[in-house]
């Protein structure tokens, strides 16, 4: 399969569901499809926001394929090139608590191969490659009908509580959590719980926003904690090791008591 997705307007939503629908013909466990999703998202938000020279195409060319037992996908840009090697561990005390940088690191931990080129011509292109035999397994194909985002703010006490449901992702999700974040603190609460119990992906984008809510709250002398983390969200925290920054509660009950 081939794409081509423009930088001004990016239909990441059409990445995901062409991915989604080409992994769905491959026998991978849906923890594999989702980080193989993941990491196709990464590489295109990288190309589409960092990859673009001034009179170049103004395009990002995905491809994707089975080759040697493994899913390949390649994400070219026309872009000026970067050090992959220089890229900072964002896991380091100085850097946990920046808001970006973490997705060529998230691509490497969720991929089996992660490969960088540079043409003579110039631009960027990443190889991402997933093995299908050492991945397979069993389950249904990408989710349909599934919303992008839905939030909803409630309170109990002095606690607010903050609903999420769907895609914590870049242009969608992260916006949306950013924006209920700084209105729950513009309305004046000082205890925040982000229920995260039905998001179904998170991106280094949302990482970056959840990131930020503890530093908007924080500077503000409030309190933020996060509620039943799934499995996909709670692998991401630890891969990143923010899981030790947040207070993370595993009932409403305990989260009201301990905030």
């Amino acid at each position: 399969m081939q794409l081509t997705i423009g930088r001004d307007d990016p239909d990441l939503g059409r990445v995901e569901e062409e991915i989604g629908g080409l992994l769905a013909t491959l026998p991978l466990a849906p923890d594999a499809r989702h980080q193989v999703i993941t990491a196709v998202l990464e590489a295109v938000s990288n190309a589409v926001r960092h990859g673009r020279r001034s009179g170049g195409l103004g395009s990002v060319l995905l491809e994707a394929g089975v080759a040697d037992g493994h899913v390949v996908v390649t994400v070219t840009d026309d872009g000026p090139g970067f050090d992959p090697g220089a890229c900072p561990d964002p896991r380091t005390p100085e850097r946990l608590l920046m808001p970006g940088g973490r997705g060529v690191f998230l691509m490497h931990h969720l991929m089996d191969g992660v490969d960088f080129a540079f043409p003579p011509a110039g631009g960027t292109r990443v190889t991402l490659r997933k093995s299908i035999l050492a991945a397979h397994g069993s389950g249904g194909g990408p989710s349909e009908g599934e919303p992008p985002m839905a939030v909803s703010t409630r309170t109990s006490g002095d606690v607010t509580i903050i609903d999420f449901k769907g895609k914590i992702t870049i242009g969608v999700g992260d916006v949306a959590l950013r924006s209920a974040v700084h209105e729950a603190l513009d309305s004046g609460a000082t205890k925040i719980l982000l229920n995260l119990a039905d998001v179904t992906t998170i991106d280094s984008s949302g990482v970056g926003e959840l990131v930020g809510s503890y530093t908007s709250t924080n500077n503000r002398g409030a309190k933020i904690a996060l509620l039943d983390l799934p499995p996909k969200v709670r692998d991401i925290l630890h891969i990143t090791q923010l899981i030790s920054v947040f207070n993370v509660y595993d009932t409403e009950d305990e989260a009201l008591a301990g905030l």
